[in-house]
């Protein structure tokens, strides 16, 4: 029999979602990439810590001459293996992404006459994944990473593999449900109301969730231990089910300012930058250390990748460049 959760009267990620905020805050906010650079970064994050994966960003950047082509990605299409894979150190499935990126490059040049996504934006987001999941290396949480973190701004929620074991231990879905699977369903759940922006900090959310508690077996420090289905595994799926139910319809404090209105105490909205977001890091770390964003300074031919809390640049690369090409 398929596993489905029962009719409510609410929609549970939404019920979820004002209980993430009330654990964790509102999500800050980071400048957003270009579509092409967006799915670079997600191919290199897929299994990797997000400060390797940024790191080895940068590198590519700096090596393929990015900021000179203008935020083109040109010189990377036509690379070798032998020269795009030692600048991968610490990646996982180096290997594999060395072959994968100037592949994936090349096919969207093939296709559309030139190295773009932006043709995208005009797109239906179900037309637009299914074309970006034909190009390879191209999966599910690429996919909707392109279309949702980037300057395309989509409607489409990212799951990761931090997102997925969150959303397991909550019962959201089946256990046995695999990752491209649940992207299909979570987007299902998702509200109507919710828009590209509501997308992307449901899905910061339920990242921190899975790194902090989830990846490490912290159930009983969890917030949501009362519903975490990996601490109650010996209960039957119909039982989760109930609990998870009856757990979101009961009435909560909210103490923080969600997207659609103030629960509680007054919040200011953060400032509003768009942002590259880590994808499926192996471990989870520090809050301070969470979420990275690229900001370019006006006037000046640099790009900083920072920590989005703590303001601390990563690392510089500088061009000769008159103005910076990335993010466009």
């Amino acid at each position: 029999m398929q596993y489905t959760l029962p009719l409510a009267s609410f929609n549970r990620l939404e019920r979820l979602h004002q209980r993430l905020l009330a654990a964790f805050g509102p999500p800050p906010a980071c400048h957003r990439l270009d579509p092409v650079s967006q799915m670079i970064l997600a191919i290199l994050s897929a299994r990797t810590h997000s400060e390797i994966a940024l790191r080895v960003f940068g590198l590519l950047v700096q090596r393929f001459d990015v900021v000179q082509h203008k935020g083109r990605w040109i010189a990377l299409a036509t690379a070798s293996f032998h020269e795009i894979d030692p600048l991968l150190d610490g990646i996982n499935h180096a290997e594999r992404k060395a072959v994968a990126l100037p592949r994936a490059l090349q096919e969207i040049t093939a296709l559309r006459g030139e190295l773009t996504l932006d043709f995208l934006k005009s797109w239906a987001v179900g037309p637009a994944l299914v074309w970006l999941e034909r190009i390879y290396g191209v999966g599910p949480k690429t996919s909707t990473a392109t279309l949702n973190l980037s300057t395309l701004r989509k409607r489409v929620l990212v799951v990761d593999t931090a997102h997925w074991r969150a959303a397991r231990c909550l019962g959201l879905f089946s256990g046995q449900t695999g990752l491209e699977r649940a992207v299909r369903s979570l987007n299902r759940q998702a509200p109507d109301r919710w828009e590209a922006a509501d997308m992307e900090d449901h899905h910061v959310l339920m990242q921190q969730l899975g790194r902090e508690f989830c990846a490490k077996g912290l159930s009983a420090a969890c917030p949501f231990r009362a519903v975490c289905a990996e601490a109650g595994a010996a209960a039957s799926p119909e039982r989760r089910e109930r609990r998870l139910e009856a757990w979101l319809a009961a009435p909560q404090d909210m103490s923080v300012l969600s997207r659609h209105g103030k629960t509680g105490a007054e919040t200011a909205e953060p400032e509003k930058f768009s942002g590259i977001h880590e994808h499926d890091a192996a471990a989870a770390r520090p809050a301070s250390d969470r979420h990275a964003s690229f900001r370019t300074h006006k006037g000046r031919s640099e790009t900083l990748i920072e920590h989005r809390n703590s303001r601390k640049p990563d690392s510089i690369f500088r061009s000769d460049a008159p103005a910076p090409a990335l993010p466009t």
